[in-house]
């Protein structure tokens, strides 16, 4: 081969990568398309060549961005064949929280008409993604400064805690003025066992003796029938007196806390408070008592929230180390939750959690002008600044309108009504008995 045709060759194959190059580089593309014109208050990071979905679907492309008095103009490329409607929403959307922006289109209505080509048409003005996790942790820095600082939230929280010592006093107060009662019962239990204890001994030396027919009476009563009925009642005994011995120990495990949660809602810009009673009876199962999203309703509402107030939690839990899990009545509605610590063996890291909660599973009405069909499904993360204080971020209703929830609270042991319980259990089975 000669050296012109060689040099041709490579002529032609330059050419060649080079207009692969243009045209891939160039967003060239022999689609015949049409174009209308999104009209922005801020475009938050949308570029030329951003893609445009239609419901999910990639129908096309940015092709020119440009001001026009105080106003952001972005010319689109719609791919021909696609029908969008008037009344759809146009909006800023991300691929993940670090990842690029695309121009979402929501679909709208067909009677509401389609648009045209050369039509404008008005985006859905919403803060960057970057702004809300700043303003979250705007917030979070707010609550934690009042924390510190015994700002707004730890006055309600002191007098919160002020109204339950009241409470406690006056359950102190029942204890006191009934404690001769209580007293007399658990003397009276504790005098049953010793006679319990006398009365086994002594029939168990007759049965004894019975068995070898000594004295008059081991003669009298040397048959099988009354010996097997005298058995009988002693292993009756025996029976009861372990049952005591048993009940009086899982008694003597139950501890009490009371918990005090509040929580705020930046979207609605509204707080609710939690309050409940949680008892142990052994180490780590649980049961737990208590009121959700309490609302003060004489405050006036300054957003819409879609949380249902004034509800009832009743459920059943255990607590280890690693994970924590628990099932009954959640916020009113059958449900589950779950909590994670993936570092419990780490002296600091061990304060940090991970929570899921799911209930509300055949929910199907409608909340504040707006129809809900799927379960509640809530993400969050947890840190406990000591045994008694702890405070949250939780991202709620996933499936449906995505809400964050800054929270903190207290957990406080209360040892007499532990001893309440434990006496009253006491006293009930006296009495039965």
């Amino acid at each position: 081969m000669s050296n012109e045709l060689k040099v041709g060759f490579f002529v032609l194959g330059g050419i060649f990568v080079f207009a692969v190059s243009l045209f891939l580089l160039g967003d060239i593309s022999f689609k015949r398309s049409y174009y209308i014109d999104v009209v922005f208050d801020d475009i938050g990071g949308l570029a030329n060549k951003s893609i445009v979905r239609l419901n999910g679907v990639e129908v096309g492309r940015i092709k020119d961005v440009w001001m026009e008095d105080n106003k952001v103009i972005a010319r689109v490329s719609i791919d021909e064949g696609v029908k969008i409607y008037k009344d759809s929403k146009f909006s800023i959307a991300k691929t993940s929280i670090i990842g690029s922006s695309f121009l979402s289109i929501t679909q709208g209505k067909k009677s509401s008409g389609i648009i045209k080509d050369g039509e404008r048409v008005y985006a859905v003005c919403s803060k960057p993604l970057e702004e809300m996790i700043v303003d979250v942790a705007d917030n979070l820095n707010k609550l934690i400064k009042g924390i510190d600082s015994n700002g707004q939230f730890v006055e309600n929280l002191n007098a919160a805690i002020k109204n339950l010592r009241n409470i406690t006093a006056n359950l102190n107060e029942i204890i006191s003025t009934n404690s001769p009662k209580f007293e007399n019962i658990s003397t009276k239990l504790d005098e049953t066992m010793d006679n319990i204890k006398n009365l086994t001994a002594r029939l168990e030396s007759i049965v004894s003796k019975i068995e070898k027919g000594e004295g008059t009476i081991g003669t009298l009563l040397n048959d099988s029938k009354t010996s097997n009925d005298i058995k009988e009642s002693v292993g009756n005994i025996k029976e009861a007196t372990k049952f005591l011995k048993d009940f009086t120990s899982k008694t003597s495990k139950i501890r009490t806390f009371w918990n005090l949660e509040d929580k705020y809602e930046p979207s609605s810009k509204q707080s609710f408070a939690n309050a409940g009673l949680k008892i142990y009876v052994n180490d780590n199962k649980y049961y737990y008592l208590g009121a959700s999203n309490i609302l003060n309703i004489k405050n006036k509402p300054r957003g819409v929230s879609y949380e249902i107030p004034n509800t009832i939690d009743a459920y059943l839990g255990w607590d280890y180390p690693l994970f924590g899990f628990y099932i009954g009545a959640i916020r009113g509605s059958g449900g589950f939750g779950l909590r994670y610590t993936p570092f419990y063996d780490d002296e600091f890291f061990s304060r940090f959690y991970m929570t899921f909660e799911a209930n509300e599973f055949t929910r199907n009405r409608k909340i504040k002008d707006r129809f809900f069909n799927d379960a509640r499904y809530d993400l969050g993360v947890g840190y406990k600044i000591n045994n008694k204080f702890y405070c949250g971020l939780t991202l709620t209703d996933i499936l449906e309108v995505k809400r964050t929830e800054v929270k903190a609270g207290v957990l406080f042991e209360d040892k007499d009504i532990a001893h309440l319980f434990g006496l009253f259990g006491g006293g009930s089975y006296y009495l039965v008995k």
